[in-house]
């Protein structure tokens, strides 16, 4: 029997790009391709392939590669332009690399990632696409692009673009600003012009004193760029991209399961994998409601299950042993399906509160809704066919910008799902309301509850 079960797909992140000893930074890395939905297994194997970081050093435009599973694949993230020789642009990937030297950032694959920052006129480098986020383009003279920011799964940032590495002006000119690397595992690019150590939360220690920091290992973090200045080899590498990850989530319940590093949150089992191996469905459990007395169940020749038999006996007859009366139950005494109730469409749900019920414009707010009706027993999986629709107070059927995504149904009572705003999605001239309504396919639709998207300085002004 085939189980519902939720993915996030990360590819690798990609490699920075390094710095030119003279003055132009590199690029930040693109962050890993992001892909999270759900799909249906069955028993038996599933491969799952989890990509490498690109790679960093005296190198630029360093692609990572791609992760797998059931045949849906996340990109490896885009190389940083590198600040040697003319321009160098970032190369496309799930998100796109920054560039260098005038270079422009590189493109993301279709719904995976956002595009890398440019270089423009500067020489810092432009900070790599994250899956959330573009990569920043580069300012100023010298200054460099922070890496996009990447995405939320279960509260966990993923795939952040990598920060561009610092220009300089001279071996010992003033500090330039180093990108930082986008939430969600992107690297710091490397600071152009000053003696201390870039330093972030991207990956592993700076050991040059201007190279770009690597991307964090399984988040799909992209790479940052070296920075620029008249050092030493090697003192201007770029940071490697950080690998990518393979998440699966279902209910405990509905299947057993092995592979990657098995963990438990609540009613679901999750599998984590940290590097390629086999996702292995071992059986399903669901059951469905007519499943609780099935035709194959014998019933035993009983006097309460069977019509009474009392055969008469003559008294000239002789009782022979193969007169001994077994009597057969017919089709028509077994408990069919149809014998239990199962209504074709389940009770209307309701909806009692949503958290939070506000977001910023350009943002992933991670919501859960409470109410009642979302499963009961007329839905075997415990997945009833619901969907959340999201319309504009003031405009019916127009969702305004805002889209659902992860919508999951925990259990009678909860659903969680993200909502994605755009940066149109907010009214010109402040706060605008939408009403969240849980659907119900073949049944009745909920009541609405209202959600208020905005400007973040409209939440300043209005509630502190």
């Amino acid at each position: 029997m085939a189980v519902t079960v939720e993915y996030l797909i990360v590819g690798g992140g990609g490699g920075a790009g390094a710095g030119d000893p003279s003055s132009a930074g590199g690029g930040g890395g693109g962050g890993g391709g992001y892909l999270t939905s759900t799909t249906s297994v069955t028993a038996g194997s599933y491969t799952v392939t989890v990509g490498a970081g690109g790679a960093g050093g005296d190198i630029s435009q360093q692609n990572a590669s791609h992760s797998e599973f059931a045949s849906v694949t996340a990109t490896g993230g885009g190389g940083g332009g590198g600040g040697t020789g003319g321009v160098d642009d970032g190369t496309d990937g799930g998100s796109g690399g920054g560039g260098a030297r005038a270079g422009s950032g590189g493109s993301a694959a279709t719904g995976q990632g956002q595009d890398g920052g440019s270089s423009g006129a500067s020489d810092g480098g432009g900070g790599g696409g994250g899956a959330g986020d573009i990569g920043e383009a580069a300012s100023g003279t010298y200054d460099a692009g922070d890496g996009g920011a990447g995405l939320s799964f279960y509260s966990v940032y993923r795939a952040g673009g990598g920060g561009g590495g610092g220009g300089s002006p001279n071996t010992d000119g003033g500090g330039a600003y180093a990108g930082a690397g986008g939430n969600g595992g992107g690297g710091d690019g490397g600071p152009g012009g000053v003696s201390s150590d870039g330093s972030g939360s991207g990956g592993a220690a700076n050991r040059a004193a201007h190279a770009g920091l690597a991307g964090s290992v399984n988040t799909g973090g992209g790479g940052g760029g070296g920075s620029s200045r008249g050092v030493s080899s090697g003192q201007s590498n770029s940071g490697a991209g950080g690998s990518g990850v393979v998440i699966i989530r279902y209910l405990t319940a509905a299947m057993a399961a092995s592979g990657g590093t098995e963990t438990t949150s609540g009613d679901y089992t999750i599998h984590t994998f940290n590097s390629s191996g086999t996702f292995t469905v071992a059986s399903s459990s669901s059951v469905s409601p007519s499943a609780s007395r099935s035709p194959s169940t014998s019933i035993s020749p009983s006097s309460s299950d069977s019509p009474s038999i009392s055969p008469s006996i003559s008294p000239s007859a002789s009782i022979s042993p193969s007169a001994s009366v077994s009597p057969s139950i017919s089709p028509s005494a077994s408990i069919s399906p149809s014998a239990s109730p199962s209504p074709s469409v389940g009770p209307t749900p309701t909806l009692s509160s949503v958290s939070p019920d506000r977001g910023e414009q350009e943002s992933r707010v991670s919501i859960t809704l409470t109410g009642t009706g979302f499963t009961s027993e007329y839905y075997p999986t415990g997945l009833p066919d619901l969907a959340l629709s999201v319309t504009l107070v003031d405009v019916p059927g127009d969702p305004g910008g805002v889209t659902v995504e992860n919508f999951v149904v925990v259990n009678s009572t909860t659903i969680t799902c993200d909502l994605v705003i755009s940066q149109t999605a907010a009214a010109v001239g402040g706060l605008r309301n939408r009403y969240l309504t849980v659907t119900h396919t073949g049944g009745s639709d909920s009541n609405s509850l209202v959600f208020m998207t905005g400007y973040p300085s409209d939440f300043l002004v209005f509630f502190g």
